[in-house]
């Protein structure tokens, strides 16, 4: 029997448990979950349109914002050192808040020579994106911003708000955040690899780190 049983381990190759990076893996899948969830949200909303209005395209753009934010803080978790602690990289993932641009240059910086990241193009559309922000959910600050743009502009979605807050560029948006959230779980997938906290005794570490985790990191969340 014991010999069966390790054979089974050698052939699946189970990593011994760790729960420094279990509780990394839980993060950054936390992370990629949410991501996920977003576009999903997008996808149902963008399709079944109440009315086409600015402040309607305006809410999608800041779900879309979200999405590629979580991406991007999944790629940092999953690409951090072996000897950054959970809250370490959290934290440093977390300060970056809302900015796609100081975001994607984390990950960067951590992921050469690593993982393939997204093409030029798709990095414009996303550094475009940036460019606005999640303030945009309220419809009375995309109607003043977008009263300021030059008439022809406007009409030609050409302006800094209206060449974003539009159908087609939200589509091209959510076409591309696809990609992103394909490159977060490959390389999710690649440095930490499935849970393997499921025994009884690695369930109570991880739940005995995670707890250490939220009480150490406190109202940073």
């Amino acid at each position: 029997m014991e010999n069966n049983e390790f054979k089974l381990k050698d052939i699946i190759k189970i990593p011994p448990f760790n729960a420094e990076r279990q509780l990394k893996r839980r993060i950054s899948t936390s992370f990629w979950a949410d991501a996920n969830d977003f576009l999903w949200r997008v996808s149902i909303l963008k399709d079944n349109r109440p009315h086409d209005t600015n402040s309607y395209f305006a809410k999608l753009y800041v779900d879309l914002l979200m999405s590629a934010e979580c991406s991007l803080k999944s790629l940092i978790i999953s690409l951090s050192k072996k000897d950054e602690t959970p809250e370490e990289v959290y934290l440093e993932a977390r300060k970056k808040s809302h900015h796609l641009d100081k975001l994607y240059n984390e990950v960067v910086l951590r992921a050469k020579r690593r993982i393939k990241l997204l093409s030029k193009k798709e990095k414009q559309i996303l550094f475009k994106a940036n460019t606005l922000g999640v303030g945009y959910r309220y419809d009375i600050k995309t109607f003043f911003f977008l009263s300021q743009e030059d008439f022809i502009k406007r009409m030609l979605e050409e302006g800094d708000v209206s060449s974003i807050i539009n159908f087609d560029f939200i589509n091209e948006l959510f076409t591309m955040l696809h990609e992103l959230k394909k490159i977060a779980k490959i390389s999710l997938d690649k440095y930490y690899g499935k849970d393997n906290s499921l025994s009884g005794n690695n369930m109570e570490k991880l739940e005995n780190r995670q707890n250490l985790f939220f009480t150490n990191v406190g109202n940073k969340l």
